[in-house]
């Protein structure tokens, strides 16, 4: 599972198609996290936690 900030989602799909997955799916959460509370954390990981079933699910 891939999971990056908004301002890297560019830069993910690039790679991903350059690897021969242009469809590969990942995870974007709202930048920065580096400098979060464990609220805002929280709320970010609740955002990826909804991002990340369907990817897992295969769904």
């Amino acid at each position: 599972m891939v999971l990056c900030t908004t301002p890297f989602v560019v830069t993910a799909k690039n790679i991903a198609r350059v690897l021969g997955l242009p469809d590969y799916p990942f995870l974007a959460v709202q930048h920065p996290i580096g400098s979060c509370t464990p609220a805002e954390l929280k709320a970010r990981a609740e955002v990826a936690y909804k991002q990340a079933l369907p990817i897992l699910l295969n769904q």
